[in-house]
């Protein structure tokens, strides 16, 4: 068994890891005493913060700091939202740690503030004319402004055992509706404190939703076209962890479970700091704009799919210099994880997993049932970035599909 909580001091980006020896919540205090740091930007969830057991171990830790509690923002991240932020704890006197508690939603905030905190506070202090966040915000993700992330450590503490936000470099935002995602080696955390038992409040729906998130990302790390001996290490341990223990944390909160499910988490998002992910991931992100589908839900309706897609690669089709072969390969050794001997018994049992789990797996059932809707997905869901990572090459008409 695990214990109850870890931290991982994450390491140089290039060379990532795996987690430090165990510790505990006096990691945090540490964290802070040296060198010591007397303000903090805390950013967490409206609810996980007090209901996860969160704010009654942390508050005592930072009774002496000055500290600005955020929380005032909508899951999946807005661009509207982080302007609004921006504007306003510019004004403050400087921070001297972002804290992020909560799950992938309050991580990605906590990085993109760090992201736009840098150029909009440096311009506070000059005679310039003050740019305001709006613009910088908008004038990255349409090209026209640089990035330049603030200089300010940044800890990160999940509530869910899912996104690996705490893992990795980049942070999603939505601007009108179109998924954003921001990738800069500073936005990595520089502490992830890992505490299994903070997963144990999430309601049943939500910890599906996470958990299958996680399975999948590692599933998706694995056979991505930028593994890596290092990264299909990690996903190798997240998968098997992941489908080991999944029912156990969901349904039943067992301890043992959520450390393993916690675990599984965190490296799956070491594994896809290094590869980023794939189609299920790039088309998943139409679910959840359009249909209100939870994000972890919404890849996990797709895997399977892309399981048995991805197995039938060939070398006309096949994105990964390594050749058609050695996706064949593995997609099998992806099967000897999850104990099948075939991509189908393998989608049936994902897909029978997320119905234990209480998630839906029915496109009609979840609101996709008219051409108008499939064709609204494929033309959001179709980011060749992002596809162009999976090993077998995807075609518009390949989305078609999988909804059909």
């Amino acid at each position: 068994m695990l214990p109850d909580s870890q931290t991982s001091r994450l390491p140089d980006p290039q060379t990532p890891g795996l987690p430090d020896s165990p510790t505990s919540w006096s990691a945090l205090a540490d964290y802070l005493k040296a060198p010591a740091i007397h303000s903090v930007l805390l950013v967490t969830g409206r609810s996980s913060y007090t209901i996860s057991g969160a704010e009654a171990a942390i508050t005592p830790i930072l009774h002496d700091k000055r500290v600005r509690h955020i929380n005032d923002f909508e899951t999946d991240p807005k661009a509207e939202d982080i302007s609004r932020l921006v504007n306003t704890i510019k004004r403050d006197a400087p921070y001297e740690l972002i804290l992020a508690v909560g799950g992938g939603s309050v991580i990605d905030v906590a990085k993109l503030l760090k992201a736009f905190l840098g150029r909009a506070t440096s311009a506070r202090t000059t005679s310039e004319i003050t740019t305001s966040a709006t613009d910088l915000v908008n004038g990255y993700l349409d090209g026209s402004q640089p990035l330049q992330p603030a200089d300010i450590p940044l800890v990160a503490i999940p509530t869910t055992a899912g996104s690996g936000s705490e893992a990795t470099h980049f942070a999603v935002v939505y601007q009108d509706q179109v998924k954003h995602s921001i990738a800069d080696q500073q936005l990595l955390p520089n502490l992830a404190l890992i505490i299994p038992s903070l997963l144990a409040s999430q309601p049943q729906a939500v910890a599906a939703a996470s958990g299958m998130d996680a399975l999948c990302q590692a599933i998706e790390s694995y056979w991505s076209i930028h593994s890596t001996d290092e990264s299909r290490s990690l996903a190798k341990e997240a998968i098997e962890l992941a489908w080991n223990s999944l029912r156990q944390a969901v349904i039943e909160k067992e301890p043992k479970a959520l450390a393993q499910l916690a675990r599984a988490s965190h490296l799956a998002g070491q594994a896809i700091n290094i590869t980023k992910t794939t189609a299920p991931h790039a088309v998943s992100y139409a679910l959840t704009t359009f249909h209100g589908i939870a994000h972890g839900h919404a890849v996990g309706l797709l895997t399977p799919y892309f399981l048995k897609y991805n197995a039938d690669v060939t070398e006309a089709d096949c994105l990964d210099s390594r050749g058609a072969g050695w996706v064949k390969k593995s997609i099998q050794e992806i099967l000897e994880m999850l104990r099948c001997q075939t991509t189908e018994q393998a989608a049936t049992a994902i897909r029978e997993w997320m119905q234990d789990l209480g998630l839906e797996t029915n496109f009609k059932a979840l609101g996709i049932q008219t051409e108008q809707d499939i064709t609204q997905i494929v033309d959001n869901g179709f980011n060749p970035q992002r596809i162009n990572n999976n090993p077998r090459r995807v075609t518009r008409e390949t989305l078609y599909q999988v909804f059909r």
